[in-house]
């Protein structure tokens, strides 16, 4: 069976040449999406038992930082899909044998599960807008939902949303052809411009109890087990599209020396201190995930001890990612600047990675809460 890392080495090239104008369009990548349905690659965390590629954590990061490099936004909008299945995939190996139905579809069919979890994620309790009222044994669903990545090549929507009698968050998930589901395409970014991460509109939807994946209790959903795994697959898959598109700038880096009326004219021991600052950032920046996604890899006994972990890495890698790609433009010099050049789809792409909940300094915020807590539990009294 073909490795997912090998699988996405193989699809970058062939979106790499398309990255260009569905940057410039900015239409949803069809047929990368075609291309990684053919090669199984929206399989690849299901169980090799249920047909998939039973790819681990640690090998979708690899898998999504080589897929980052032929195009950033398909990579980062099927991240939306693929962390999702991995959620999943843990819950059928730890004994929810409900799920495997769901992952079967996934490896025959190929179909695309898109995530709405872009709420204003704080530190402490919060809810969501989206409200849940009860009706005939199911339930009526209202709100908005941004920031929904991969809209149009969705087959399932998965949303939150409150139930108004109990003060639950729940999850549902519904197909793309429910009544009173529609998309607002509002999606016009100055970079990731492919993902078609449009408005999600849920208006008088009616599901019943069985669209429900999970109930959460009031009050603070990152102290859920749901939560802490999610964020444990999303931080780590999303924070290797950046390393990629760092790999990607650094490369395109090296081509350029030379070539150029800025890099001919440098002197060497210039553009030798570029290349060491930026070698050094991208070296931190695969240091810190590699090492992080190995402590991480299956499911901590005490999954909420991988969150402060994983938002340090999150934070730590998208900033060094940056710093790679600022260097390889100054490496470039001013023809990084123009439009033909993938420097400067990439110099856009990698300022996404700020936006990505939770973000700075909320992020920072609850890997503190977490630390210091934990500190204070194995504390010894004076």
């Amino acid at each position: 069976m073909t490795n997912a890392i090998e699988a996405a080495t193989k699809l970058a090239d062939q979106f790499r040449p398309r990255a260009a104008d569905y940057d410039k369009t900015g239409a949803f990548p069809e047929q990368n999406y075609a291309d990684m349905r053919a090669a199984g690659y929206l399989a690849a965390p299901v169980p090799e038992e249920l047909g998939g590629m039973g790819a681990d954590l640690a090998t979708m990061a690899k898998a999504q930082q080589a897929l980052a490099r032929g195009c950033a936004s398909t990579a980062l909008a099927v991240n939306m899909h693929l962390f999702q299945v991995g959620t999943t995939a843990d819950g059928f190996r730890g004994g929810n044998a409900a799920v495997e139905p769901l992952l079967r579809r996934i490896a025959a069919d190929g179909i695309v599960i898109a995530s709405n979890g872009a709420e204003a994620i704080v530190n402490g309790e919060w809810t969501p807008s989206t409200t849940a009222d009860r009706k005939n044994g199911g339930y009526v669903i209202n709100g908005r939902k941004f920031f929904c990545s991969q809209a149009p090549g969705a087959d399932v929507f998965r949303f939150l949303a409150r139930d108004t009698e109990t003060g639950e968050t729940l999850l549902f998930g519904a197909p793309k052809s429910t009544p009173g589901i529609s998309i607002a395409e509002t999606w016009d970014t100055t970079g990731m411009r492919a993902t078609a991460s449009h408005d999600l509109i849920i208006e008088n939807v009616e599901l019943p109890e069985t669209a429900i994946g999970a109930r959460l209790p009031a009050g603070e959903p990152m102290r859920t087990p749901l939560f802490a795994n999610v964020n444990r697959w999303f931080a780590s898959l999303m924070s290797s599209v950046y390393i990629g598109i760092a790999e990607e700038a650094r490369e395109e880096a090296y081509k350029a020396i030379g070539t150029g009326i800025n890099s001919a004219n440098r002197d060497d021991v210039l553009t030798n201190m570029l290349i060491g600052e930026m070698e050094t950032a991208f070296l931190t920046a695969r240091s810190v995930r590699d090492q992080v996604v190995r402590e991480i890899n299956t499911p901590p006994t005490d999954i909420q001890s991988a969150i402060p972990t994983a938002l340090m890495m999150k934070d730590a890698v998208i900033a060094q990612a940056a710093i790679v790609v600022d260097k390889a433009v100054e490496i470039a010099g001013g023809r990084a600047y123009f439009r033909k050049s993938p420097l400067e789809r990439l110099a856009r792409d990698v300022r996404a990675a700020k936006f990505h909940p939770p973000s700075a300094p909320i992020s920072y915020q609850i890997a503190g809460q977490r630390l210091r807590e934990a500190r204070e539990r194995v504390a010894v009294p004076a």
